[in-house]
């Protein structure tokens, strides 16, 4: 992280982020034609994803190859979801349920995308950082992260959501909520070896939501080390969405 390569790429999302906000500012094209570009693009990216991380693998006899896409690059962490609540705003009918749905995308897209821009997990999981301008999957992953954080930010300058402090106590329940799901998931996706009918190491997992491992590559030795870390990014995700929430809700009042 933060290596010249990792910089360069931060100045040319934030160019990105503004160069789409600022024209949403100046067309203001309804909301409904920038969740149809953000769909079409978010598409797009997964498929460039897909792409550029799928494998041709022997199978355990070597008589076949197989294509295989590593579960780590399955779209279940909290940015990829967007595509699918994208997608939900897009065709949902209802406008309550659809402003309900649009609060918790704001916020989340925000936050979520610059987290995953400051910290890029694809530099530790997927190609050396070398390549981040020479890899498909690099500019993938960081014009998919801009789009996402511009999407959020449009959102909220579209005055379509009312803001209250309900909104916030929703968006980190449910962010509460969906982390919770993500050490189950994180389990069944592991790879785990045994030993006369003992456990004793893991040899593949994911880190969804980061409810496995931190992205510092701080090491935990002990379990209450994990709980911890829990608790941590637990009151971390709080206290960012109430610094979002905050603003927007106080100027609202006024």
């Amino acid at each position: 992280m933060f290596t010249w390569r990792h910089l360069l790429w931060l100045v040319i999302c934030a160019g990105l982020i503004w160069a789409a906000v600022h024209a949403f500012d100046k067309k203001r094209p309804g909301l409904d034609r920038v969740l149809t570009t953000a769909l079409i693009a978010a598409v797009i990216s997964e498929i460039v994803k897909m792409a550029g991380v799928i494998e041709l693998v022997p199978s355990q006899n070597g008589e076949l190859l197989l294509p295989y896409l590593p579960m780590n690059h399955l779209p279940l962490h909290f940015c990829s979801l967007q595509i699918i609540l994208i997608a939900a705003a897009k065709f949902m009918k209802n406008e309550k349920r659809r402003e309900t749905l649009l609060a918790f995308m704001a916020p989340t897209c925000v936050l979520g995308g610059i987290l995953a821009l400051l910290m890029p997990s694809i530099f530790t999981t997927t190609i050396p950082v070398e390549k981040a301008f020479t890899s498909p999957v690099s500019y993938q992953f960081f014009f998919f992260h801009s789009m996402i954080i511009a999407l959020g930010l449009i959102i909220v300058r579209s005055g379509r959501i009312d803001w209250s402090m309900k909104n916030f106590r929703d968006t980190t329940l449910l962010v509460y909520l969906l982390g919770f799901i993500s050490i189950y998931l994180n389990s069944v996706l592991a790879s785990p070896s045994y030993a006369d009918g003992r456990l004793v190491s893991v040899d593949f997992w994911t880190n969804f939501f980061f409810t496995y491992q931190n992205p510092l590559g701080i090491r935990i030795t002990q379990l209450w080390q994990w709980y911890l870390y829990l608790l941590i990014i637990a009151l971390l995700a709080a206290l960012l969405l109430y610094l979002f929430h905050l603003p927007l809700i106080r100027r609202k009042n006024r």
